[in-house]
């Protein structure tokens, strides 16, 4: 670099720039200046620079994570990728952006960090897709794999490739049916006749979570109730620690409820109604309004409902039962009109002893409690309701509090009327302890814990998807298949198209040597394992990916989990979330896992809608994709714009201004690093102490997710330092911007200020920022009533609100003002307004 040294008269403020030179003036003892000029700055190429870094990392392995390594871990983990024909869209690199930033964050400060990805490869779209093209599964989502590989490392995200797992690949569906295994000679997998969800398009069984609005969440079609044999996972039998285990972890709290509701935690009593021979059990948290029940209510499905149905009242039962059945479980909660048949049975009240008619209505669901109800119409709205439509009697045995009104039922608790001598008088909780004390001894009642949670049902008759590693006997008996003999190879020779049978059914080489091996009449079972199971552990697989032994081995497990950061979408609160936690905590309980909760921190990202604020749709032509914004604006862009739009876990909409005055902000940074990079080092006060705060800044915005508003004061800093002819905080920010645009940081580090190693290594380190130096510069805050300034206080930058009212309290005459005021409006560093 040659430099060119002229005198010129003295001139202050910035560097100038002058059409191909850069320009520096210094003054001299003399009183006279000098200007330097070098080279121009070349313009910023995002193509060639993107190129040159993803190149760089992949044959470098910057990113691969360490096992066993003596450095404290950080496992950051995106929700699992599942590669749709579709590719991917812009919402995929919101998420996977925010934890880019965590795993080169921590990688900066000295952590092992495991970031790996991989492909829930199994499932209906994949299969529906498959059909729809008239290609093999395995071929369609080898060739998606592909270009989701493709789009991903075009982001340059911090991935260890070499830890990539395919749900799809024997390697990795011999673990999955290792777990079902497991789980079956453990008793925690099992088999049963039971309704279920059933799509007649897709012609197979769906999770209570794929049914959205009585629909198949995949293809739209109406929901039906379909009995079938199925297999089971004992999820329920862990419904209180999934409960209890939600408390010490870091998750929203909008999940943490979500889960709560969803297993339904209730305490009451069970009480025994009998009707000739049968017994019918019946939940209630309410046995204070024992003797106000005037009738029985039955689930369609329950299981007595055809033996105490009498031969007058059979036909319409079974109308009425067979309508029941095109009914999903939300339309039968949520109908305002009640529907109901007559069975022509009665059963006695176990307090009273008075015979009251049995009914079947479909808003009462098997999926909570016994799928049978005590009807107490004077004291519950829905009861109330049905009894009025069809005429039975409402009796009131809850004082009801004055001014209630006469058409509603009372719905609260109070002081007990109407029934026996010993509970008259009684305020309800007191009233119920009696009715349980006084037939707990007849063997009619039981206090009991009941939970909304029920098994989770994991058979489908489709064939994209894990076989289960089941072999029956010839007479019917079920057995795991031999550890030895997983995995359950996936045939290829089946018409996998939906029959409402598993195709595997129709391969002539699924059953060859199951008879050799189990004996005589033995057969393979048909379904195939709901996709959840795969993604249910594949966060223990990433530990240890290559081991052919076991699904993970114990020192890797030990070192790299539980997860520390987990980011993924919130509508999986009820599915995969916990279905993840149920696995962990079965194999934990088993002995296989040292630890019983799988990620101990969780971030949900918003989504990113069209610009006119509606949800983005190939239906609605309002998807923008990725590859077109990469290659107009650059991944940099991208990934700091989605970072920059508003708080991470809200819904944005898109703006293409945005994205354009980020791309300016990227090039502006490349410029003036370039350009001071070349110039002699010179500091600034002001500089110096803006760069503390920003380093603090960013640094705390990072650990509590505001990436918006760590963008937002990078771009302030640059216009402050841009004023200004100090070169001090050139390397420091080059750091700090690293996690946010790689590839320039990259760019500056290496190639223009001529470092040694990656700039997301931990040789480069994370910014440090002293904190007497951010506590040096104070800012003056005005004092408003109503608008008006009424004078003003001076503190140290970043004060806080109570710090502030504090300053304020001190003057006289305005502490006046704040005293009289109702209410006042806080900006922090510049102004409080009482009004």
């Amino acid at each position: 670099m040659a430099w060119r040294r002229s005198p010129v008269r003295i001139r202050y403020g910035p560097p100038q720039r002058r059409k191909s030179s850069i320009v520096r003036i210094d003054q001299n003892k003399l009183g006279l200046a000098f200007w330097y000029t070098t080279e121009v700055v070349e313009k910023y190429d995002h193509k060639q620079i993107e190129a040159k870094w993803q190149k760089y990392w992949a044959e470098n392995q910057t990113f691969q994570a360490q096992d066993g390594d003596k450095r404290p871990k950080f496992y950051a983990l995106d929700m699992f990728a599942y590669p749709s024909g579709d590719g991917l869209h812009t919402g995929h690199p919101r998420s996977y952006t925010a934890t880019d930033i965590f795993a080169r964050y921590y990688r900066m400060k000295g952590f092992n960090v495991l970031r790996p990805i991989g492909w829930d490869a199994f499932g209906l779209p994949a299969e529906n897709y498959a059909i729809k093209v008239g290609k093999p599964p395995a071929e369609t989502t080898a060739e998606n794999i592909i270009n989701f590989t493709r789009q991903v490392k075009s982001f340059g995200f911090a991935y260890d490739w070499d830890r990539e797992v395919n749900t799809a690949e024997p390697s990795y569906y011999k673990w999955t049916q290792w777990v079902f295994k497991v789980l079956f000679d453990n008793e925690l997998a099992y088999q049963k006749e039971a309704y279920a969800n059933w799509c007649p398009k897709d012609q197979t069984v769906l999770a209570n979570e794929q049914v959205v609005n009585g629909c198949c969440e995949r293809c739209g079609t109406q929901v039906e109730q379909k009995k079938l044999k199925q297999w089971f996972f004992k999820i329920t039998d862990f419904a209180e620690e999934l409960l209890t285990g939600l408390d010490k972890l870091d998750w929203p709290e909008s999940t943490k409820v979500g889960q709560r509701n969803w297993i339904g935690k209730s305490e009451g009593v069970m009480l025994t109604f009998r009707s000739g021979d049968f017994d019918i059990e019946v939940f209630t948290t309410r046995a204070d309004t024992l003797f106000g029940v005037t009738y029985l209510v039955l689930a369609p499905e329950h299981e007595l409902v055809g033996k105490l149905t009498t031969a007058e009242q059979q036909s319409a039962v079974e109308k009425y039962v067979a309508e029941t059945k095109k009914k999903s479980s939300l339309d039968r909660t949520v109908a305002k009109e009640k529907t109901g048949v007559f069975t022509g049975s009665f059963a006695a009240n176990p307090g009273s002893g008075d015979q009251v008619p049995i009914w079947i209505a479909d808003y009462v669901l098997t999926e909570y409690g016994t799928g049978a109800i005590m009807a107490v119409p004077a004291h519950d709205e829905r009861d109330f309701e049905f009894a009025k439509k069809f005429d039975l009697p409402i009796k009131e045995v809850i004082e009801a509090l004055a001014g209630w009104p006469k058409d509603k039922p009372y719905t609260e608790y109070g002081k007990v009327k109407n029934s026996v001598v010993w509970a008259d008088g009684l305020l309800s909780e007191d009233a119920a302890l009696e009715v349980i004390e006084e037939l707990e001894h007849k063997g009619l009642a039981k206090a009991v814990t009941i939970y909304r949670l029920h098994d989770w049902l994991i058979s489908r008759q489709r064939y994209w998807g894990a076989p289960i590693p089941i072999v029956y006997s010839a007479d019917g008996t079920p057995q795991s298949v031999a550890a030895e003999d997983l995995p359950v190879m996936l045939p290829t020779d089946v018409d996998f198209k939906p029959t409402g049978e598993s195709p595997l059914a129709k391969s002539q080489t699924f059953q060859a040597g199951v008879e050799e091996k189990y004996g005589k009449g033995a057969h393979r079972e048909l379904d195939t394992m709901d996709t959840f199971v795969c993604s249910s552990w594949y966060f223990l697989r990433y530990c240890d990916p290559r081991n052919d032994k076991e699904f993970a081995g114990k020192k890797s497990l030990k070192y790299w989990m539980p997860v520390d950061l987990y980011i993924g979408g919130a509508e999986h609160t009820n599915g995969h979330l916990l279905y993840a936690r149920f696995i962990t905590k079965a194999l934990h309980k088993l002995g296989y896992l040292d630890f019983d909760e799988p990620f101990l921190k969780l971030r949900h990202q918003g989504l990113i809608l069209a610009a006119d604020g509606e949800k983005m749709s190939k239906s609605k032509g309002n998807v923008i994709n990725p590859d077109e914004l990469i290659e107009q604006y650059g991944a940099d862009a991208v990934r700091m714009y989605e970072m920059f739009m508003g708080p991470f876990d809200q819904a944005i909409a898109w703006d293409t201004n945005g994205i354009s005055g980020v791309r300016k902000f990227l090039e502006r940074v490349y410029r003036i690093v370039s350009e001071r990079t070349l110039m002699p080092y010179h500091e600034t006060v002001e500089t110096g102490v803006a760069l503390q705060r920003l380093i603090k800044k960013v640094t705390n915005d990072i650990e509590e997710m505001k990436f918006n508003t760590a963008v937002s004061g990078m771009m302030e800093f640059i216009n402050e330092a841009s004023k200004t002819d100090s070169t001090e905080w050139v390397q420091e920010f080059v750091r700090l911007i690293s996690p946010f645009a790689p590839h320039l940081a990259e760019e500056l580090w290496q190639g223009v200020m001529k470092k040694e190693g990656s700039v997301c290594e931990a040789t480069a380190g994370w910014p440090a920022f002293d904190e007497a130096k951010v506590a040096l510069q104070t800012v003056i805050i005005a004092v408003q009533e109503k608008g008006k300034l009424r004078g003003t206080v001076e503190l140290p930058a970043g004060a806080s609100e109570q710090e502030v009212l504090a300053m304020v309290s001190q003057n006289e005459k305005l502490k006046k003002i704040a005293d009289a005021a109702a209410k006042h409006i806080f900006v922090q560093d510049r102004v409080v307004n009482f009004i």
